[in-house]
């Protein structure tokens, strides 16, 4: 299963730290902006959330985490072309940063432009070797869903896995669950999933996610061959998801695995 839970995503803009100078562009400022972003989408006040960004966010660099939100909400959103708008109009105000390419290549890469897409992020990576572990575990991730160059992929994962702490590795272990069903080693798949669930924030806003990662559990138990703990987990899942809007993809597979 792959889904793209723009609230889950919000939620782990909003704990970032970025640079400031001005007290109106300070960490404490752009943390509060997007804090008052994800609680718009939350709401299901989406048209607005996407103004405000718009309204608040400098359109010269990617890095500004209010753009950086925009463009991610685009893209995850389908809209490809608005996402590419903003980056490209960052780029000819002068942003010729990693971030940049790497944003480029994630929209190549919806556009499942694949080659394309894995030279962009490659080359963010040479400008900016910083983004390695982030883009790398994207590659892996473009690797797994085209179900290609597997053992490459679980090196990135790895790399990836070792450089991060805390809640940041709950999306390393998703694709690493994705990674081991795609190899067949359902029991691996399961206890990635299972851990990604445990290192997510217990929070409505990272409710899409949690369910999620538990989504990819019971897949893993169903394969087994052990459908009660596939009925639990999805059951579990659809808890955690609640009345989220947004995720009825995500709901009906789960509800699917629960039998209900």
């Amino acid at each position: 299963m792959r889904y793209a839970p723009l609230l889950l995503a919000l939620s782990f803009l909003v704990a970032a730290v970025f640079a400031g100078i001005l007290v109106v562009r300070s960490p404490f400022w752009k943390r509060r902006q997007l804090r008052k972003a994800s609680m718009m989408a939350a709401q299901g006040r989406i048209r607005e959330m996407t103004e405000y960004l718009r309204a608040n966010m400098d359109p010269r660099r990617v890095s500004c985490p209010l753009t950086n939100a925009l463009i991610f909400f685009y893209i995850r959103s389908g809209d490809l072309d608005a996402a590419e708008k903003i980056v490209t109009g960052a780029m000819g105000r002068g942003d010729d940063s990693g971030g940049a390419l790497a944003q480029l290549a994630y929209i190549a890469q919806g556009r499942k432009d694949w080659d394309n897409a894995e030279k962009l992020y490659r080359r963010a990576m040479e400008l900016e070797p910083s983004l390695e572990a982030t883009l790398g575990m994207n590659v892996a991730g473009m690797l797994i869903q085209r179900n290609v160059r597997l053992e490459e992929a679980e090196k990135l994962l790895e790399a990836a896995l070792d450089s991060r702490d805390g809640p940041s590795r709950s999306a390393v272990h998703l694709n690493l669950s994705m990674l081991h069903s795609r190899k067949g080693d359902h029991s691996r798949a399961k206890v990635h999933a299972l851990t990604a669930f445990e290192l997510m924030p217990d929070s409505p806003i990272t409710g899409p996610g949690r369910a999620q990662a538990l989504g990819l559990a019971a897949g893993s138990s169903r394969r087994m061959g052990d459908a009660g703990e596939a009925s639990r987990l999805a059951a579990k899942a659809l808890k955690v998801l609640g009345d989220v809007p947004g995720a009825d993809k995500l709901r009906a597979e789960l509800s699917e695995l629960a039998g209900v």
